[in-house]
């Protein structure tokens, strides 16, 4: 008995649609446990390895407990005013933590690096504002149901995590003679610009959203590359700079990813769709590069 012509090939493909759908339902069942790692893990491994340098730093440090408890039950509770109410107590942390960057941009004596750190610890009450904003359940302007989990990971990782990261891969670079300094100032400052970048296309001015991650994947990339080439040799400790090396990989592995859906997605061109973007860049992102990324600053031998 023969089959229709061509009955095949949509049995195949409604499979493998709902293959896709199961996969993208997975990924946003595990997508609260992104910003919940990042209060819980991230942050604290962040001001540990920063240190607290001026009593605001102390307060901060003080204060991240009650932050944190805030953060993570706000996110355990249901959506809603109650959740956002509790948030608050996390964004309050955050308006510390940019206070504190603030601090420390006046401090920095226009070392690059030093203002690399001081944008992350001011870039992550963008990411507490965002938080809020989610766990509100309140439609903002056209954003999509997960526009504001999504911003809320991405100032949490990329705004506050990796520019820290990229301060320490310049601390260390400024005391070798490798030539390559212009490399890291040209790498740090689209690292430091570029979450401000994408702010501004997250607000509205669509045509800058995929140059501004753009942007920000070729400084992150650069920085990455730097530290494999030149940084490593000069961390002490063999967990330290096994950890860098996993990480400076991951990030490189993540930026391409960003790279290539930021330039391919508005031309109907991109090699990566937003499920597998999501999950492939967000676990290369978090686990690789900022949570080996900051372990391996924790670990090291000075």
């Amino acid at each position: 008995m023969s089959r229709a012509n061509g009955s095949p090939q949509p049995a195949c493909a409604e499979r493998l649609a709902f293959g896709r759908l199961r996969v993208w339902i997975a990924v946003l069942a595990a997508l609260p446990l992104v910003p919940a790692f990042a209060i819980l893990i991230c942050v604290p491994l962040a001001l540990r390895a920063v240190g607290p340098g001026d009593s605001t730093g102390r307060l901060l440090v003080a204060g991240y407990p009650i932050g944190a408890a805030a953060g993570l039950l706000a996110i355990a509770l249901p959506s809603g005013v109650l959740s956002a109410a509790v948030a608050l107590v996390w964004l309050a942390f955050t308006f510390l933590a940019a206070l504190h960057g603030l601090t420390r941009a006046f401090g920095a004596a226009r070392r690059i690096e030093e203002l690399s750190i001081a944008a992350g610890f001011m870039y992550l009450a963008v990411g507490g504002g965002w938080l809020v904003l989610w766990r509100s359940g309140i439609a903002v302007m056209d954003f999509g149901e997960h526009v504001p989990l999504l911003t809320a990971i991405h100032f949490h990782y990329a705004g506050f995590a990796s520019p820290i990261l990229v301060g320490f891969v310049g601390r260390e670079l400024r005391t070798a003679d490798t030539g390559l300094w212009p490399v890291f100032v040209g790498g740090a400052s689209l690292v430091i610009v570029g979450p401000a970048l994408v702010a501004l296309g997250i607000a509205g001015v669509r045509t800058i959203e995929a140059p501004a991650a753009a942007i920000l994947a070729i400084g992150t990339a650069t920085v990455a590359l730097l530290a494999l080439a030149a940084v490593l040799r000069l961390v002490r400790g063999t967990p330290a700079r096994g950890l860098l090396a996993v990480s400076s990989a991951a990030a490189v592995v993540a930026m391409t990813l960003a790279f290539l859906y930021a330039v391919g997605n508005p031309l109907g061109l991109s090699a990566i769709a937003l499920e597998d973007m999501v999950r492939w860049h967000g676990s290369f992102n978090a686990l690789g590069y900022v949570f080996c990324g900051l372990l391996a600053w924790n670990v090291r031998t000075l």
